[in-house]
C-alpha cells in the first residue's frame, strides 16, 4: 500500500467524522431554534480544507474552503443561518461525502458547480484567500487510477501488507466455498460409521461371552468322554482353537480399526472444521466494502423526487459474507425508495407539521449471535392506515364488515398486506413508485438469503423496517428437535433457551398455556400443532416437558417437542431450490441416513398478535382426528423424505414405496389410502405401469394419483393424464403450494 492510499484510507475517517458532528449540530440548531456550535464547525470545515489537500482532493478542499467563509459571515452576521442555509450546507457535505466514496471506488462524476455556487452565495463573495481551483473529477482523478493499474516492475520490493494481497477470481472462491460446504457433511457422516464400528464391537463381546461360556460347556464334555474320537487331537478341539485363534484377532483387529477411526475422526473434524472457518473469514468483508455507496444512492432518488432527506448511514464496519452483502443492496434500495415515495414529506410539508425541512433516513447495521441485522428507519409520516385498509378491502384481502368495524388491527396483520405483489396506496404510479412490487420484491430476495423482513411504527413517528439474515451462507448452526415421526431443525439464532421443566409450571394465560422464565412470561404452544400436525395428549402434571423458546423480533414463544436431539452447524439448502415455502421453511438439510430434515422459518410460522395459538394439547380421551392416507412412491430417499415430511407437517398420513411394484403389493394387501403421490422413472415398475394397474383395478380406479416426475416433455404430460393421472408435477419447477392444492382439491 503506497502512502497516497495510507492517507486516503486515514482521510476516510477522518472526514466521516467531521461530517457527523457538523450534521449533529445542524440537526440540533433545527430542533432547538438555538443557533450551533460555530466556532467548531468552522474549525472542522478547516480541518476538512486541510486534510483534503495533504491527500490531494481539490473538489473536496475546494467546498471545505467556501463553508469555512460560509460559516465566518455566518458569526459575522453577515449570513444567516436560516432553512436555505443549512440546506446549502447539507448539499455541500453531501458532495463532500460522495467525492471520497468516488475517490475510492470509481463510478459516475460528482457535479459539484451549483454546491459551489451556493456557498459562494451564502458567503456573499467573502472567500478570504483565493479558493483553490476545483478541477474536474475525471481530470483529477485519472492520474492516481492510471497509476494504481501500472503493473509492479519485476524484482521491485513490497512491502509485507501488499504481498500478502492476493487478487482470485470470484466464481473460483464460490467453488472453493461450495467445496467447503460439502465436506462438512460429509466429515460428520463418519461419525455414523464410528457408531457402527462401536455396536459391532459391542456385538462382538456379546459373541464372546458366549463363546467363554460355550468353550466351559466343551471342556467339560470332553473330560466326561476322553475316549471319543471327536475330541481327540486329530479331531474337533484343534479346529475349535484355531477358530478361537481367529475370533480373538478379529476382536483385536476390530478394537484397533474403532481406534483408528476415532483418530482420523477427531483429526478430519479439526481439519475440516478449520477449513471452513478459515473459508468463511475469507469470504467476509466489512459492510462499507458493499454498501458504503447507499448514502448518494438515496440521497439521489430523494432529490428526484423533490425532497430533501440526510442520510445517516452507520455500523458498517461490521462484517459479513460478501454474497449476503451483495443481495442486500438491492432490498434496502426498494425499502428507502418506498419511504421517500410513501413516508418522507416535501419541505413545505414538513415545515407545515413543524418539522424541520430536510427528513432523515437512518440505515444501521449490526450484528446479533450469528445474524446480520439492518434497520432502514424514517422520521416521514409512517404508515398510513386508513389507505391501506381501504386498498386491502379493494383487492379483497378483507371484507367490508371488517373494514368498517372500527376495530384497529394488529400492526404485523396490517404491514402483511404491504408485501402483496402489485399492492400500493400511492395515488399515481411514477418512476419510482406505484408499481406496489418494491417491498414484495425485497421481501422475496431476503427469503432467498434465509431471512426475514419486518415493518415497525417508530414511537416519535415514521417507519422502521428490519431485516435480519445469516451472516453466511456457508453453513448455519441449527438445534434439531424431534416432532412425533420427523426430526425438524431451527436455526439457533432464533432459538432463546433450551428448557425442560414439568407440564405443572404451565399456568393459564388469557386462553393460553404459559410458563414463566425469568421476569417474563411466555405463551406454550406444541410445534406439532403449529406445523398442522396432530396435537399431542394432555401430559401428566409430574411429566417432563422438552420446550425451545424461539423469538421473532421482540416476541418470544415457548414450542413443545417430543425431545432435544443435537445441535450442530451444517450447510442449509435453500426453500426455493426444493420448492418449498418460504413462509414456513427456510429450506433443508441433509441428516446422516441421507435423507433431508426441514429448517423452519420461526418468525414466519410465528402467529399474528391477537390471534389464537393452536392447542398445545389435546384430552387423553379426546378421539384421535381421521387423517387423509397418503401413499408416497419414489426411489429416491430424498425426495420421498422430503414429500412426506412435507405432508405430515401438514396433517397427513403418509406410507413410503421404493418404486411401483412395492405400491401395488401393498394396495393389493388391502392397504387404504386416499390418494397416490408417485414418480415416473423407477426400477421394476414405473410410474405409467403402477397408475395404469391402478385404474385398471376396480378396488383401486377411484383413487386420485399425482404424478411428480422431472420428465417435462409434452408427451410425457399426455401420456400421464391419458392414463388417469389426476395431476402432472414437473420437478424442476416443483412447488410445494402446488401440490398441497392439488392434495386439497382432490381430497
Amino acid at each position: 500500500m503506497d502512502i497516497r492510499q495510507r492517507l486516503l484510507a486515514a482521510f476516510e475517517l477522518e472526514h466521516k467524522d467531521h461530517l457527523a458532528v457538523i450534521r449533529a449540530g445542524l440537526r440540533e440548531a433545527e430542533a432547538t431554534g438555538e443557533a450551533p456550535d460555530l466556532v467548531d464547525i468552522h474549525r472542522r470545515a478547516h480541518s476538512l480544507k486541510g486534510a483534503a489537500r495533504a491527500v490531494d482532493l481539490p473538489e473536496v478542499e475546494a467546498i471545505s474552503h467556501r463553508l469555512e467563509a460560509a460559516f465566518i459571515a455566518v458569526q459575522k452576521g453577515d449570513a444567516a443561518l436560516d432553512a436555505a442555509a443549512i440546506a446549502v450546507v447539507r448539499r455541500s457535505l453531501d458532495a463532500i461525502e460522495d467525492l471520497v466514496a468516488w475517490s475510492l471506488q470509481g463510478g459516475e462524476e460528482v457535479e459539484i458547480a451549483g454546491v459551489l455556487a451556493d456557498l459562494d452565495g451564502l458567503a456573499g463573495g467573502r472567500n478570504g484567500d483565493t479558493p483553490p481551483p476545483a478541477r474536474s473529477t475525471a481530470a483529477s482523478a485519472a492520474p492516481a487510477r492510471a497509476e494504481r493499474r501500472t503493473p509492479r516492475p519485476r524484482g521491485e520490493v513490497v512491502d509485507a501488507e501488499s504481498a500478502a494481497l492476493v487478487r482470485i477470481a470470484a466464481q473460483g472462491l464460490e467453488r472453493l466455498s461450495e467445496t467447503a460446504s460439502a465436506l462438512l457433511p460429509e466429515v460428520e457422516a463418519q461419525a455414523g460409521l464410528g457408531e457402527e464400528l462401536r455396536a459391532m464391537r459391542q456385538e462382538w463381546r456379546a459373541l464372546d461371552r458366549a463363546w467363554r461360556h460355550l468353550r466351559v460347556q466343551i471342556g467339560r464334555g470332553a473330560q466326561m468322554d476322553k475316549g471319543a474320537d471327536g475330541l481327540d487331537g486329530h479331531g474337533a478341539l484343534p479346529a475349535l482353537m484355531a477358530f478361537e485363534r481367529r475370533f480373538r484377532a478379529l476382536g483385536g483387529a476390530l478394537d484397533s480399526a474403532h481406534r483408528s477411526h476415532d483418530r482420523l475422526l477427531w483429526s478430519m473434524r479439526r481439519w475440516g472444521g478449520g477449513f471452513q472457518q478459515d473459508m468463511r473469514r475469507l469470504r467476509m468483508l466489512p459492510a462499507e466494502n458493499q454498501l458504503s455507496g447507499l448514502g448518494r444512492m438515496v440521497r439521489d432518488i430523494s432529490r428526484a423526487e423533490g425532497k430533501e432527506v440526510e442520510v445517516d448511514v452507520r455500523g458498517l464496519e461490521v462484517e459479513a459474507d460478501r454474497t449476503v452483502l451483495q443481495r442486500l443492496k438491492d432490498p434496502i434500495l426498494h425499502i428507502a425508495r418506498n419511504a421517500i415515495s410513501h413516508g418522507i414529506e416535501t419541505p413545505a410539508e414538513r415545515l407545515a407539521l413543524g418539522k424541520r425541512p430536510a427528513a432523515r433516513v437512518t440505515i444501521a447495521a449490526s450484528v446479533e449471535g450469528s445474524r446480520l441485522r439492518l434497520r432502514i428507519e424514517d422520521d416521514g409520516r409512517g404508515l398510513d392506515r386508513g389507505a391501506i385498509l381501504r386498498k386491502a378491502a379493494e383487492r379483497g384481502l378483507i371484507d367490508a364488515d371488517e373494514l368498517s368495524s372500527g376495530e384497529e388491527m394488529p400492526l404485523e396483520r396490517l404491514t402483511e398486506f404491504l408485501f402483496h405483489p402489485g399492492f400500493s396506496t400511492a395515488a399515481r404510479t411514477t418512476e419510482l413508485a406505484g408499481r406496489g412490487m418494491g417491498l414484495a420484491i425485497a421481501r422475496r430476495e431476503v427469503e432467498r438469503l434465509q431471512g426475514n423482513l419486518t415493518i415497525a411504527e417508530r414511537p416519535d413517528g415514521g417507519t422502521a423496517v428490519t431485516i435480519e439474515v445469516p451472516l453466511s451462507l456457508l453453513s448455519q448452526r441449527l438445534v434439531f428437535v424431534a416432532v412425533q415421526d420427523q426430526i425438524v431443525a431451527i436455526p439457533s439464532a432464533d432459538v432463546v433457551r433450551l428448557r425442560t421443566t414439568t407440564a405443572e409450571s404451565l399456568f393459564s394465560g388469557v386462553g393460553t398455556p404459559m410458563i414463566r422464565i425469568g421476569e417474563e412470561e411466555i405463551p406454550v404452544t406444541s410445534l406439532a400443532a403449529l406445523l398442522g400436525m396432530e396435537a399431542p395428549v394432555v401430559p401428566s402434571a409430574e411429566r417432563s416437558l422438552s420446550l425451545v423458546v424461539v423469538r421473532a423480533a421482540d416476541r418470544r414463544l415457548a414450542l413443545a417437542v417430543d425431545r432435544f436431539v443435537a445441535t450442530r452447524e451444517t450447510v442449509v439448502t435453500a426453500a426455493e431450490e426444493t420448492g418449498l415455502d418460504s413462509g414456513r421453511y427456510l429450506g433443508t438439510v441433509l441428516m446422516d441416513d441421507g435423507g433431508p430434515a426441514l429448517v423452519l422459518n420461526i418468525p414466519g410460522l410465528m402467529p399474528l398478535p391477537g390471534s389464537v395459538l393452536p392447542a398445545p394439547a389435546r384430552p387423553a380421551e379426546e378421539a384421535t382426528p381421521a387423517r387423509a392416507h397418503i401413499l408416497v412412491v419414489d426411489d429416491s430417499i430424498t425426495t420421498r423424505t422430503l414429500e412426506k415430511s412435507i405432508l405430515e407437517a401438514h396433517g397427513y398420513r403418509v406410507t413410503l414405496c421404493v418404486d411401483g411394484r412395492e405400491a401395488l403389493e401393498r394396495l393389493s394387501e388391502g392397504m387404504e389410502v386416499g390418494l397416490i403421490i408417485s414418480d415416473v422413472e423407477m426400477p421394476r415398475m414405473d410410474g405409467f405401469a403402477l397408475l395404469q394397474a391402478v385404474k385398471a383395478d376396480k378396488r383401486l380406479a377411484e383413487i386420485p394419483v399425482i404424478l411428480v416426475t422431472s420428465r417435462a416433455s409434452d408427451e410425457d404430460r399426455e401420456r400421464g393424464l391419458r392414463l388417469g393421472a389426476d395431476a402432472y408435477i414437473v420437478k424442476t419447477r416443483f412447488d410445494q403450494n402446488e401440490l398441497l392444492a392439488g392434495i386439497r382439491r382432490l381430497l
